[in-house]
């Protein structure tokens, strides 16, 4: 099972989460559609400026919205960080 992505984890930037209710670690959780802070090549055309998690997560959810884990991959295409400790399936 992969790791929980949470605040402060990123996929090249930074993860923005929406819901502050569950947290991993003291983190809150990342959902399906919580914005990645903008990273180069931005300003470049191309979605790196704008992106926003994909979330892999079938079973998990967080208020009804799907988690994020650990190398699920943003709509720019990177993949996200998370825990090496907190696991979800």
């Amino acid at each position: 099972m992969p790791g929980v992505s949470r605040d402060n984890d990123t996929a090249v930037g930074d993860l923005i989460p929406s819901q502050t209710t569950v947290k991993a670690e003291g983190e809150e959780i990342i959902v399906h559609g919580n914005s990645v802070a903008s990273h180069a090549p931005c300003p470049t055309p191309g979605s790196h400026c704008a992106a926003t998690m994909v979330a892999g997560s079938d079973d998990v959810y967080v208020g009804g919205i799907a988690v994020v884990n650990l190398g699920d991959s943003a709509s720019c295409g990177h993949t996200s960080t998370g825990s090496t400790t907190v696991f979800v399936g």
